[in-house]
């Protein structure tokens, strides 16, 4: 999909819902709706604005467990987290908590959610519970227009090319995570076992139709038949390509808000910027397919 169609994609018109573009390259803040009554109408609306924006905003809502994973399920099946224990009565729903005196965050580097399994997310709902007053805003990548951004000798050697991602960069009992200590609120628990999975360094979107890079900076260890030493200089490159700002939005959370991401095209990155100060998120992770 090249940036003429995206364009015409986010240019369809709204007739249950208030959209509102908040950077160039993607994001979009919805207005007008409760996502707790939501009609099959609006609900049809929110979904094409997924797809044409990204990821979307939501302000002044009022999820608990219960509505936030039945909201989730109206997109299709719930992920359970394979480390992040979930909530009683809710195991498909998990909150994100840093304390005052936290040093590790939760997501603060680029990733793609789940990369490193053999279904990856399909899209991620985050809703914010107790936010500090500034700080603590997430970021979020076009990795669509990063791959249309690329020369056609690099998107030639890419195409032929696939990335190893690991969980042991997050989840393996040597990571960093759990070197500097995780969350002490959250319950999460290493890998038994450190694994290895194989995913095209492009993938085609299984709606749209469109190629976008696959990244993940926390989860890539290499490129398939290369060495890390070899990988490195070409997965550095795409990483900083990839987040270049203009194709990126910023979203500055408040009590009541809800962001939404479609996993297969884009990184994210929540910012640990407000030491001292408590963050409570919480996420329903919608089940995806294999990249292609």
């Amino acid at each position: 999909m090249t940036t003429t169609a995206a364009k015409t994609l986010r240019n369809r018109e709204y007739e249950h819902i208030d959209v509102s573009p908040v950077a160039g390259s993607m994001g979009a803040e919805i207005s007008g709706v409760d996502l707790l009554a939501l009609d099959e109408a609006a609900f049809r609306e929110v979904e094409a604005a997924l797809l044409a924006y990204k990821v979307i905003f939501f302000r002044d809502q009022s999820f608990d467990a219960g509505s936030q994973s039945a909201f989730g399920r109206r997109f299709g099946a719930l992920n359970r987290h394979p480390y992040v224990k979930g909530l009683d009565g809710h195991p498909d729903v998990f909150h994100i908590v840093k304390e005052p005196d936290d040093v590790h965050h939760f997501g603060s580097a680029w990733h793609t959610d789940l990369a490193y399994t053999e279904r990856p997310a399909l899209g991620t709902i985050l809703y914010g519970m107790e936010v500090p007053d500034a700080g603590g805003d997430t970021l979020f990548a076009n990795l669509e227009a990063a791959y249309e951004a690329l020369s056609d000798g690099m998107k030639a050697l890419l195409d032929r090319r696939k990335i190893v991602f690991t969980n042991a960069n997050t989840y393996g009992k040597d990571s960093q995570r759990f070197k500097i200590g995780v969350a002490k609120a959250m319950s999460v628990e290493p890998a038994t076992e450190e694994r290895e999975v194989v995913h095209p360094a492009v993938r085609t979107h299984p709606v749209t139709g469109a190629k976008g890079l696959y990244l993940s900076t926390t989860h890539a260890s290499r490129l398939a038949d290369m060495t890390v030493e070899e990988s490195r200089p070409i997965l550095d490159f795409l990483h900083a390509h990839a987040v270049r700002p203009e194709f990126t939005c910023r979203f500055r959370w408040q009590n009541g808000s809800v962001a939404m991401w479609d996993n297969r095209c884009t990184m994210h990155h929540a910012v640990n910027d407000f030491p001292g100060e408590r963050r409570i998120m919480q996420r329903v992770t919608l089940e995806g397919d294999r990249p292609v």
